[in-house]
């Protein structure tokens, strides 16, 4: 008898513990969806502000090597690689790219040369400008999802 109770125990135990996991689990997913949609509101408002590269003053914030935009474009673009997000998603999280290059035009075999890439590079590239043309964080696509994302430095 105390044998099957220790079971009942032990199952009351396990499916108590698998429903706060689940609990948990939805909670991080929503911090992390609201995590990234700060994360793009933020790199919505430093994108609009004009650092050194875009003709403006020095910020740190824009134009330092790991400055605040370029930790959040590192941070967004790990996110787009890695839930391999199709186009609509990219877009939410960072808006219009500055630039649309395929395989077909001067550009693509240029940037897919030079960059330093994470995935496989797609037909499809779009550029988002850190410090003006200078860097650029690239996202490219195969069949509507991220394939990879790289960066186009200067590296002076």
């Amino acid at each position: 008898m105390q044998g099957i109770n220790g079971v009942r125990v032990g199952m009351l135990l396990l499916t108590l513990g698998l429903a706060l996991g689940c609990t948990s689990g939805g909670a991080q997913q929503q911090e992390s969806a609201d995590e990234r949609r700060a994360m793009a509101a933020e790199w919505t408002q430093l994108r609009q502000a004009k650092g050194h590269f875009a003709g403006g003053e020095w910020q740190q914030d824009l134009d330092a090597w790991q400055g605040r935009k370029h930790q959040l474009m590192q941070g967004l673009a790990a996110e787009v690689l890695a839930t391999h997000s199709d186009t609509s998603a990219v877009l939410a999280l960072l808006g219009e790219p500055d630039t649309k290059v395929t395989a077909d035009q001067a550009d693509y075999a240029d940037w897919q040369r030079r960059a330093d890439w994470q995935g496989s590079p797609g037909p499809l590239l779009w550029s988002y400008h850190w410090r003006g043309q200078h860097d650029q964080l690239l996202v490219a696509f195969s069949e509507g999802r991220v394939s990879a994302v790289g960066w186009l430095y200067a590296w002076e």
